[in-house]
C-alpha cells in the first residue's frame, strides 16, 4: 500500500465506527473520537496483516469501544491494493468478536 493517510470504517457485531489512520513504512498510526491505534504491518503482493495495539483516549458518553473493551491487541489480515485494503481480524482480548473494515486512501 502506498504511504499515506487512509479512511478506515470498521464494525463488529457490537457497533461500527469511521477513522484515520496513517501509513508509513512499516507502520500504522491513527484514531477516531474516543480510540486510537498504533502498530505495524506487513504487505506481500495482495496480502495485507497487521499487528495494532487499540486503547481509549477519551470518554464521550453513548461512544464505546466496538470490542465492549477498552484496550486491545488486533490481528489483521486480508488483502490489499496500492490504494486500498479490505481486512478482517479478532482481538487478543475479545477472541469471539469479528472484526471488519476497510481502508481508502485519501491524501
Amino acid at each position: 500500500m502506498e504511504n499515506g493517510i487512509y479512511k478506515v470504517s470498521f464494525e463488529t457485531p457490537l457497533g461500527h465506527g469511521f477513522g484515520i489512520v496513517v501509513i508509513s513504512d512499516g507502520t500504522v498510526k491513527g484514531g477516531d473520537s474516543s480510540m486510537y491505534y498504533v502498530g505495524t504491518f506487513k504487505e506481500t503482493e495482495n496480502q495485507f496483516t497487521a499487528n495494532l495495539h487499540v486503547r481509549k483516549h477519551s470518554s464521550e458518553p453513548g461512544i464505546s469501544s466496538v470490542f465492549g473493551v477498552d484496550d486491545v491487541h488486533l490481528t489483521l489480515q486480508g488483502t490489499s491494493a496500492n490504494t486500498s485494503a479490505n481486512v478482517t481480524g479478532n482481538a487478543a482480548e475479545a477472541p469471539s468478536i469479528q472484526f471488519q473494515a476497510q481502508l481508502n486512501l485519501l491524501e
